[in-house]
């Protein structure tokens, strides 16, 4: 047998609640919502929310925090509908996400946006972020602001080549490369003031007199300025690597000498005139034997700057290239440093720079540093005044010294006399 079903009425149950309307039926008693399940509207578990449009929602939730503490009794979801609050914001744990009900596109264009609490509106004054580019850039523009920070147009380089335009042997248009070369290889090849020290036979006196030895020897065979300074070299730097003992220092001497010969001169001396020049205390045979352990030593490099490098273009930076007293003079300066160990504190630029500084001013040729060198050489005056006042010293004592062979030698007419010139700059 069937049974119909009877018919019941969905709305009876709410009929019969809502109050004023037929008879009141008891309504049966709800059961209590759970907090745990996320069907409470309220403001408890409220998450903090950062932005403007979640500034908007704290604001929402918050008026629907307000009327739900007038609501006698949990407030479900139902109940919150029939009373039109906002169900939105983050709820408590296990909550689903709510979707954002604000339009996107053409639709937020037709929308008219419900007017925002005082707060809010507060609240979502927030400054725009900044990419740290910019604000590097900005911070550093204050800085320069503040500190009023203008850098200072550099004069342009004084052109001293000018005049060797024409002349292929100047190679004026490299010759500012050379000596831009010559500048930044100079600490590589140049020798520690203190290298003596490692020396257990020999000391700095007897370098000064096989230097003073080399002059004359290489006054007798009237070879090229570069060759001197470039054997003072190769011996500095064999020196600082190799101990050598007494018996040997003059025949890595004259084999430094040989070499720098070869690579300067157009007629060299050959090895038999080093024999005989150092009274035959040495043979052909050890002679070629030193330079090939030199050579090996150095590694073959012989293009180094000098401080006749570094002479020649300082002279003519001044503008006294064409002063042969003044060339004469700085020239003389130079090779008496040579020989004093002491002096090897100082760079071969700054040594050249010096020698034209106190040669201009001995001879009254300008008292102060002229601004091409000063461009050129890259020193200011106070910078090079150390050097210059023990140059001056050297000149003054030269007269006295015990090694008199540089001395003698700028004592000729030809070169001026002017180590017996009296006049020494005072600093």
């Amino acid at each position: 047998m069937a049974f119909a079903r009877p018919h019941l009425d969905e709305n009876a149950r709410e009929r019969a609640a809502a109050p004023g309307k037929g008879a009141q039926a008891p309504a049966p008693a709800q059961r209590k919502a759970l907090g745990d399940i996320g069907n409470l509207v309220g403001p408890f578990n409220t998450r903090c929310n950062v932005g403007k449009e979640n500034a908007k929602k704290a604001a929402n939730v918050k008026s629907d925090a307000v009327q739900a503490a007038n609501h006698a009794g949990p407030l479900t979801r139902r109940a919150a509908a029939a009373q039109g609050l906002t169900i939105d914001g983050n709820g408590g744990w296990g909550n689903t996400k709510v979707r954002s009900v604000v339009p996107r596109g053409k639709d937020a264009e037709t929308t008219s946006a419900a007017p925002e609490p005082a707060a809010a509106k507060a609240s979502s004054k927030i400054p725009t972020g900044r990419s740290m580019s910019a604000l590097l850039q900005s911070r550093s523009e204050a800085a320069a602001a503040a500190a009023e920070i203008k850098p200072q147009p550099q004069s342009p380089m004084p052109d001293i080549d000018s005049e060797d335009k024409g002349n292929e042997l100047a190679a004026s248009e490299y010759v500012a490369d050379i000596f831009s070369y010559y500048k930044r290889v100079e600490p590589q090849y140049r020798v520690s003031p203190t290298y003596m020290s490692r020396q257990t036979d020999i000391n700095d006196n007897m370098r000064a007199i096989l230097i003073d030895w080399l002059v004359e020897v290489h006054y007798k065979f009237r070879l090229m300025p570069e060759t001197l300074f470039l054997t003072t070299n190769i011996i500095d730097r064999f020196l600082e690597c190799k101990r050598v003992s007494r018996r040997n220092l003059q025949l890595v001497g004259v084999t430094a000498m040989l070499i720098a010969s070869k690579y300067e001169e157009i007629w060299a001396p050959e090895v038999k005139d080093f024999v005989y020049i150092s009274d035959e205390a040495y043979n052909r045979e050890q002679i070629l034997n030193m330079e090939k352990c030199m050579l090996n030593t150095l590694s073959f490099n012989l293009t180094v700057p000098t401080p006749f490098n570094f002479l020649s273009r300082f002279l003519k930076a001044a503008g006294a290239a064409k002063d042969t007293l003044v060339v004469a003079y700085a020239t003389y300066l130079v090779e008496l440093a040579m020989l004093d160990y002491a002096m090897l504190k100082y760079s071969y630029s700054m040594l050249a720079a010096a020698a034209v500084f106190t040669a201009n001013k001995a001879l009254s040729r300008s008292p102060h540093l002229p601004h091409s060198l000063k461009r050129h050489a890259g020193f200011t005056e106070d910078g090079l005044l150390p050097c210059a006042v023990a140059l001056a010293d050297l000149h003054r004592s030269a007269p006295a010294a015990s090694l008199r062979t540089v001395y003698k030698k700028y004592s000729h007419t030809q070169y001026g006399r002017v180590s017996i010139m009296q006049d020494t700059p005072a600093f």
